[in-house]
Formats: structure tokens, sequence, C-alpha cells
């Protein structure tokens, strides 16, 4: 039997997910500091005023370093919260961030508070995912909110953050919501998909 996209889907993302989560607390750490310092060290990174970014769940690369470094370089930083099926990004100041001060939401996800101030239009946006491929696209765990957003074309590029061990060799299948990223960090450098 031939499995449609979602079936061939859900098995990679379980397949990647296993493999991510098999990863310790030591690797998860160090891994993430790679891909960070390769990320922070990018002109992608240097030259965006503004960088929307998440806040990472269970195995997924570490973003704090990049948060930091953000808001020590006076970007204006900002982090995804759900609103009903949507997805919208509220700026975090320094303090907020450091005494760890958000909501959380019904997946256990920190999120910014609703009353902070946002911006119609992001230098940046970092993307969360499983898995990834060599041609930009990638797997969420399917609730589809980055790639909805990512359909308003609020921001200037993209980014995923990704373990090697999260990218396949070949193309993810993929259906017409599905949304192409820029480039993609991992700890062995970057791949940049289109041309920025």
């Amino acid at each position: 039997m031939k499995l449609d996209n979602q079936g061939q889907k859900s098995i990679l993302r379980k397949e990647i997910l296993h493999k991510r989560n098999s990863l310790s607390q030591f690797q998860i750490a160090s891994i993430s500091k790679l891909i960070q310092k390769n990320l922070i060290e990018s002109p992608e990174f240097i030259e965006s005023k503004s960088i929307g970014i998440y806040l990472p769940i269970g195995s997924e690369v570490r973003t704090a370093d990049v948060i930091r470094n953000a808001l020590e370089s006076k970007k204006t930083l900002l982090l995804p919260r759900v609103i009903t099926n949507d997805l919208q990004f509220y700026i975090i100041e320094k303090k907020e961030f450091d005494q760890d001060s958000f909501d959380i939401n019904k997946f256990g996800v920190k999120e910014p508070k609703e009353t902070n101030g946002n911006l119609d239009f992001i230098d940046l946006l970092i993307v969360p995912g499983i898995a990834f491929d060599y041609y930009g696209y990638r797997i969420g765990y399917g609730h589809g909110y980055y790639d909805k957003y990512m359909t308003n074309g609020k921001f200037s590029k993209s980014i995923g953050l990704a373990y090697d061990l999260q990218v396949t060799k070949s193309p993810i299948p993929k259906s017409e919501y599905d949304k192409k990223i820029d480039a993609l960090f991992t700890e062995s450098g970057f791949h940049i998909f289109d041309t920025f």
C-alpha cells in the first residue's frame, strides 16, 4: 500500500523525533551551542534589526544564546504566541527573558504575554522543525502554524535550526500548504536554498 503525503510525513516525523529525543542533555546543549554560533556569526543574523524566534521544547535546538545576543545587540526580539489557530509574534524585553515571565499554552510551550507590542514586519524569522531536507522544506509537529504564518509574507528571510541528524537526504513529501525556508543552520554549517 502506497502512503499518501500525510502518511509519509507521519513516519518521517516519528523516525527523526526518535533520533532527536535519543540525544543526551549534554549533546543537546553542546551541539546547540555550535548551531547558535553559526547563526550568530552569519550576515543574515548580523544585518537583521528584528528577529522572530522560538523558545525550545523537548529536544529542539536551544535558542538562549541567540536570544541573549539579539537583546544585547539591541535588536528587536519577538516570540510567537498562538491566537486561535494563528501564530502572532510579540516583542520581548531582556527582563522578561531573564525572569522567565511567560504564559504557558495548551501544548506546554512558553509564550509572550498578549499585552506585549508587536511589529508589522520581521527581518529574520527563525523556524523550528522536526525534519528538514536539502530543498528548503521541513516537517513540524503537524499543526501548520509556521506554514500558515509564512503565507502572510510579513518577514524578509526565514531560517531553520536543526541538528545534522534531522536533515534527510531525500526530499520531504510536500503539499501546496508547505512553505520553503531560505536557509538551514546545523552544527556542520549552513545551507542556503534561495539566494537572498
